[in-house]
């Protein structure tokens, strides 16, 4: 990236973040003819921005994502469906282009078509930013949906304006009651066959914010949007240091030296530096001349103020807060610094693991209710693991006693005495086997080799 493209981007970010404080109203203009998304209307760009400069916060948008796609639907994954541009999809790449709006946005703007006996044949998830609802009707019906990039035009939205644009597009809100009257509005002296390939088809908006019944907050609240600018702001406090070379500085001063001689001595003296050293020193000549030898040439060092760990405690609230917006996702599945899966946090990830795998549980569930709804079929999502409902509260105690026997004193003993047993004969070795498998939760080839082989009577009389 060049120093205008992150001139204008720190520019962007700024300008979202500052000037308009990050304030979401939900409410309606009596002038406009669309719900504002914000009061510059911008709020999924800002959004969008913020998440996208912050490693952290992108970081958790993508794992929150992975947990809500799990594995794909269990079934129907492999079924296609049409999409714009004349391309054809699978419902699981359907899934995907769902979550990964709901990921940021945690909304998603679907648009649909159907064929001639109106069962959805196209699916399409629009690009979240771009969609804005016309308010409703006296009537209180529904608006329609008007899709277009608002960052590059001016505030003031007319309806009425907008039907004249050849170039604007908009879709009728979800209802499948409606239909036929709508493929008739757009083609009202056409055929049945063209009034189908001439429809515009219609938007099923999805928000997980039941709060908000126009537009959805996304997972970043205001201070977590403070906090995930405050990141990206700190990694461009560190760059622009270390690339603008705020490193510590050598002067090297000498005395006395003419034109001739302060010319050759620098090309000697750099060439010894060699060209990537040679911008951390700085030399300087005074034309007096001095008898003392010592003092023809002084070395001084400028110390740097920049220090990498200065951030280092605040960076970590930071990151904490950031995570507490995605659903309190653990840490350890975001920045596992202390181990890896091989070392000592490997339980611990899998234990995170299984509690987030829970906490998204719902949104699954939401998920496939809104796909069950469009194709009227049933849907499941494959979670990323999948808890053994076999595991009830006794079969928690029994393991939990099993684990408490191995480890203790009683438990060895008492192994030593049943391995006795059946070395003198008292005690059938099958018997033996299927004692320690239940009690003990051992497998069987652990327990054959714990028992091990009755003592042969034969040898004890030769």
């Amino acid at each position: 990236m060049n120093q205008k493209a992150e001139n204008n981007l720190s520019k962007f970010t700024a300008k979202f973040v500052e000037l308009y404080n990050r304030i979401i109203p939900q409410r309606k203009e009596c002038d406009y003819d669309i719900y504002l998304n914000d009061v510059d209307n911008l709020y999924p760009d800002r959004l969008e921005a913020i998440e996208h400069n912050s490693v952290t916060a992108l970081g958790c948008s993508n794992k929150l994502g992975n947990f809500i796609f799990g594995k794909g639907f269990e079934k129907n994954f492999a079924t296609e469906i049409k999409t714009r541009k004349g391309k054809t999809i699978t419902l699981n790449r359907c899934l995907l282009d769902v979550v990964s709006s709901l990921k940021t946005h945690k909304g998603v703007y679907i648009h649909l078509n159907y064929d001639i006996e109106n069962k959805v044949n196209y699916f399409d998830v629009l690009e979240y930013k771009k969609c804005r609802k016309v308010k409703e009707d006296d009537y209180g019906n529904e608006g329609i949906v008007v899709y277009r990039d608002w960052s590059k035009i001016e505030r003031r939205f007319s309806f009425t304006t907008e039907r004249k644009n050849k170039k604007s597009k908009w879709f009728y809100p979800y209802n499948p009651d409606n239909i036929n009257a709508q493929r008739g509005k757009d083609s009202p002296k056409s055929d049945l066959k063209i009034q189908i390939t001439g429809y515009r088809g219609q938007v099923f908006y999805y928000s997980l914010d039941d709060k908000n019944k126009e537009y959805s907050h996304g997972w970043l609240n205001a201070q977590g949007m403070n906090d995930a600018d405050s990141e990206f702001r700190m990694s461009l406090y560190h760059n622009n240091n270390i690339r603008l070379g705020f490193i510590d500085k050598t002067i090297l001063i000498t005395n006395g030296l003419d034109a001739d001689s302060e010319k050759e001595f620098q090309n000697d003296f750099y060439g010894w530096l060699g060209t990537e050293n040679a911008g951390g020193v700085y030399h300087i000549n005074t034309p007096f001349q001095v008898e003392d030898i010592k003092s023809t040439i002084a070395i001084e060092t400028v110390q740097s103020s920049y220090d990498p760990k200065k951030f280092k405690e605040v960076l970590e609230d930071i990151k904490d807060n950031i995570r507490s917006c995605y659903l309190q996702i653990p840490k350890i599945l975001i920045d596992d610094k202390d181990g890896g899966i091989f070392g000592n946090s490997g339980e611990a990830i899998k234990e995170a693991t299984r509690v987030y795998n829970n906490e998204t549980a719902s949104i699954r569930y939401e998920v496939e209710d809104l796909f069950r709804k469009i194709f009227e079929v049933e849907f499941r999502i494959i979670p990323i693991i999948e808890e053994d409902i076999s595991n009830d509260v006794g079969d928690e105690l029994r393991l939990k006693s099993q684990a408490e026997l191995k480890g203790s004193v009683g438990g060895v003993s008492a192994l030593i005495e049943l391995q006795k047993s059946v070395s003198e004969g008292f005690t059938e070795r099958e018997s033996a086997i299927e004692i320690i498998k239940e009690i003990y939760g051992i497998s069987a080839d652990l327990a054959e080799k714990m028992i091990g082989q009755p003592k042969d009577a034969t040898n004890d009389n030769v």
